[in-house]
C-alpha cells in the first residue's frame, strides 16, 4: 500500500491544479504538450542504449513522467534567433528529493530544463526538444558529458531529440556545453507531506554540443539558449516511497 502513497497523491494534485485557476498566457496547448511528451516518450521511455539509470521503465525518465511531467503545463516564450517568429518555449524543473525506493535511501537534488521549437499543428510534432539534467538546485554551474551522476556537482547532460513529421525520432546526446542557473523564486506549495509541487521562476542559461545516438560518428548538433530574465518552472518535492 505504501507504493501508491505516491501516485494517489500526484492525481489528487493534479485534479486541484486543474481547477486552479483562469487563462494563462504561457499555458501550452493540449495538442501541443500531446506532442512534446510523445517525442521525450520514443526517445527515453524503452531505450537502453543511454544511461540505464536515466532510461528504461525503471529510470529517471519514468519516475519523472509518472509524477512530474502532469504538472509541466506552462512554458515561457523566448525569443531565439535572427528570423522572425523563432520562438522557444522553455520550462525548468528543480527536484528535491528525499524518500524511498524498495530498500534504498535516495537523496538528491537536480535541475532539469525542458525547451522545443517547430510545433507542426499538421502532423502534432515538435522539430526540435532539448532536455538537460543537472546536479543540484539553483545556483548551478554544470558541465555537459555523456552521462549523468545524480550526486556529482558540477556534471549534467543533455539530450537533443528531433522529430519528424511522420513522428520518427532522432537522438543527440551531449559531448560538451553547459547549464548555467543564477536564481529561482516559486508561490506557495501545493500537495501534502509526501508529493508537494510549487510553481515560479528559473533563471539561467545553456549551451550544448551533442553527437548522435548510438552512432556518435555520423552528425553533430550545437544550440544555446539564454533564460536569464527568467523562464516559468516548477519546484517538486517527493518524500515517502518512490513507486
Amino acid at each position: 500500500m505504501k507504493k501508491l502513497l505516491l501516485p494517489l497523491a500526484c492525481a489528487a494534485l493534479i485534479a486541484a491544479c486543474s481547477d486552479a485557476g483562469g487563462v494563462d498566457p504561457d499555458a501550452i496547448p493540449v495538442a501541443q504538450k500531446h506532442a512534446l511528451w510523445m517525442a521525450l516518450d520514443s526517445a527515453f521511455r524503452h531505450d537502453r542504449t543511454l544511461d540505464p539509470a536515466f532510461t528504461g521503465d525503471s529510470g529517471l525518465y519514468a519516475l519523472m513522467s509518472t509524477l512530474v511531467i502532469p504538472f509541466v503545463d506552462r512554458a515561457s516564450r523566448i525569443a531565439a534567433g535572427d528570423r522572425r517568429g523563432d520562438t522557444t518555449r522553455a520550462v525548468g524543473i528543480e527536484f528535491d528529493i528525499d524518500a524511498t525506493r524498495g530498500t534504498t535511501h535516495v537523496v538528491s537534488n537536480l535541475t532539469a530544463i525542458l525547451a522545443w521549437k517547430g510545433y507542426d499543428s499538421t502532423s502534432r510534432t515538435i522539430d526540435t526538444v532539448f532536455f538537460l539534467l543537472g546536479s543540484g538546485r539553483a545556483p548551478v554551474t554544470d558541465s555537459l558529458w555523456s552521462r549523468f551522476t545524480l550526486d556529482t556537482a558540477g556534471t549534467g547532460t543533455g539530450f537533443v531529440i528531433h522529430q519528424a513529421t511522420d513522428s520518427t525520432v532522432t537522438k543527440w546526446l551531449s559531448r560538451g556545453g553547459h547549464l548555467r542557473t543564477t536564481t529561482s523564486q516559486y508561490g506557495s506549495s501545493q500537495g501534502g507531506s509526501t508529493f508537494n509541487v510549487s510553481r515560479g521562476m528559473l533563471n539561467g542559461e545553456f549551451t550544448i554540443s551533442a553527437k548522435s545516438v548510438p552512432d556518435s560518428t555520423t552528425s553533430t548538433v550545437t544550440s544555446a539558449l539564454d533564460f536569464g530574465s527568467g523562464a516559468r518552472a516548477v519546484e517538486v518535492k517527493i518524500r515517502g516511497t518512490l513507486p
